[in-house]
């Protein structure tokens, strides 16, 4: 998972049997930083070296960090993957040379989805490819339904983290095989009746993807399988889901999420927290003051506001806890009101504050 991360370090690649012997050796020493065991990804089996090795492990960076000191080395860049970290470490190896080893942190709940993403090889990016096509996504906390990205207030919603059910809503069967090469693991990939060869070439992927896979040695010799065995199936035959066919998908798969009330209370939601943001300023002073005053003046209101409200770091500390909103917005109402008040501007009740109202929704579908 880390690539490339420590290549100026000149790691050096290991056998399979040096693999086991290292991470015997690390799981070992880890116990002493974290009881929770160590999960060494399984690779092709006909993979007979190896550049980087990958480690799950039920922690976070700070334990990997703790942990790396133990053993003379010290942590590289950490990447972020959803919920996901990737901390690499160059693990000491005989004459000065060091190994690249890439420790996958996750929480225990997500741990499960973790191991199935990578259950071999290129799998879960794979896999991610197909599920990319029918406008979802495939990670390590399992399959979402992607949000719109021109909608502000939408969100991926998640659908399972089962892997079965990953396998089976993907069209594929719900057990593994022996990935002994990795023939055998492309035609797995390719079983789905939702794949097709040409979901894997550069053109049919975004210009980060095709940056990443230029810096993986398998997905070259994949995409030059794929050439070599589907050459007249490498043009897309129509073009991928619309959002729109998307949630079809899903209402007809996981008709148990309600992705059309998850999508409007996403909106919702959005549109609350557009309140709630407003009612920090103008919205304050709006509340506060009798109506018809013109924009000029309750921009002035908001401006004299300032003097009376905490610093920056103070309300966003504030907002971050579950009743800061209510207690800022209030403070933002006393001090609208004191302002005015020393304006000579009459006032009003502000009432109460708003409320999250949920949208209704009438058979599944809301109003």
């Amino acid at each position: 998972m880390g690539g490339n991360a420590l290549k100026h370090l000149h790691p050096i690649r290991l056998t399979s049997a040096e693999v086991v012997a290292l991470v015997h050796h690390l799981h070992r020493n880890w116990q002493l930083v974290d009881a929770r065991p160590l999960y060494l990804v399984p690779w092709v089996a006909e993979k007979q070296d190896h550049g980087d090795i990958d480690l799950i492990c039920e922690s976070n960076a700070p334990t990997v960090e703790r942990f790396a000191g133990m053993i003379g080395a010290h942590v590289a860049a950490i990447s972020r993957n959803d919920k996901v970290l990737s901390v690499p470490v160059p693990v000491p190896w005989d004459r000065g040379r060091i190994v690249q080893v890439d420790f996958i942190c996750c929480a225990t709940a997500e741990a499960p989805a973790t191991r199935f993403f990578y259950a071999g090889g290129d799998f879960g990016m794979l896999i991610g490819r197909v599920a990319a096509w029918q406008g979802l996504v495939f990670g390590m906390d399992g399959l979402r339904y992607r949000a719109e990205r021109d909608v502000p207030w939408a969100a991926d919603v998640h659908l399972t983290a089962d892997p079965s059910t990953v396998l089976t809503a993907l069209g594929y069967p719900a057990e593994l095989p022996w990935f002994d090469t990795y023939d055998t693991l492309w035609r797995f990939v390719l079983s789905s009746p939702l794949a097709g060869p040409w979901m894997f070439m550069p053109e049919a992927t975004n210009h980060e993807n095709r940056s990443r896979d230029k810096q993986r040695r398998k997905v070259g010799d994949f995409q030059s399988w794929l050439s070599e065995h589907f050459s007249e199936r490498l043009s897309p035959p129509a073009p991928r889901r619309t959002p729109a066919e998307a949630r079809d998908w899903v209402r007809k798969h996981f008709p148990a999420i309600g992705i059309d009330e998850a999508l409007h209370l996403q909106e919702a939601r959005f549109a609350y927290a557009k309140l709630r943001t407003r009612l920090l300023g103008l919205g304050a002073a709006q509340s506060v003051l009798s109506t018809g005053h013109p924009p000029e003046l309750l921009g002035k209101v908001v401006h004299d506001m300032q003097v009376h409200l905490p610093d920056k770091a103070t309300r966003e500390e504030a907002l971050a806890s579950p009743h800061g909103w209510d207690d800022m917005i209030g403070r933002a109402r006393a001090a609208a009101a004191l302002v005015a008040a020393a304006r000579g501007l009459e006032t009003c009740d502000p009432g109460a504050l708003p409320e999250f109202q949920a949208p209704p929704s009438i058979g599944g579908v809301h109003a």
